[in-house]
């Protein structure tokens, strides 16, 4: 029996295409972070895109667990699917704190959500700058 082929494509920088699926509609991306002890912690995130640079954007609540693991060790991924078809965003997150919770507030009106939707309280933006981009449509 031929091995399965595949069909990944890996780049350092988003494709035009790969930008137009992530924003065709909304998408909960799993963000990674890594524990102490070296293994991943994943949860599910609001999301949206620099139209400027190959940066992602998300926000947390300060003193969140994924907030400690990206301040220990700021390497994280994203992963994005639609049944088997998925995009996979590796990179550097960057931190700075979310003055009157405009960033959160942003992704809110995205998501269509408005308050009760997010905790409250001493908020994060995040910046993670795309290194590298697998896609398997």
């Amino acid at each position: 029996m031929a091995p399965a082929t595949t069909s990944l494509d890996t780049e350092t920088f988003l494709k035009p295409e790969h930008r137009a699926w992530l924003l065709e509609k909304l998408r909960w991306p799993v963000l990674a972070t890594i524990r102490k002890d070296g293994m991943a912690s994943q949860s599910v995130v609001w999301f949206d895109l620099d139209p400027d640079e190959d940066v992602v954007l998300i926000n947390t609540l300060a003193g969140r667990v994924k907030h400690h693991h990206m301040q220990r060790d700021p390497r994280v991924s994203l992963c994005f699917e639609e049944g088997t078809n998925y995009l996979t965003i590796e990179g550097t997150a960057e931190m700075a704190p979310d003055p009157g919770m405009a960033g959160i507030w942003a992704m809110a009106r995205r998501y269509g959500e408005g308050k009760g939707s997010f905790a409250e309280g001493e908020r994060i933006n995040i910046r993670i700058r795309i290194e590298r981009v697998i896609w398997h449509p």
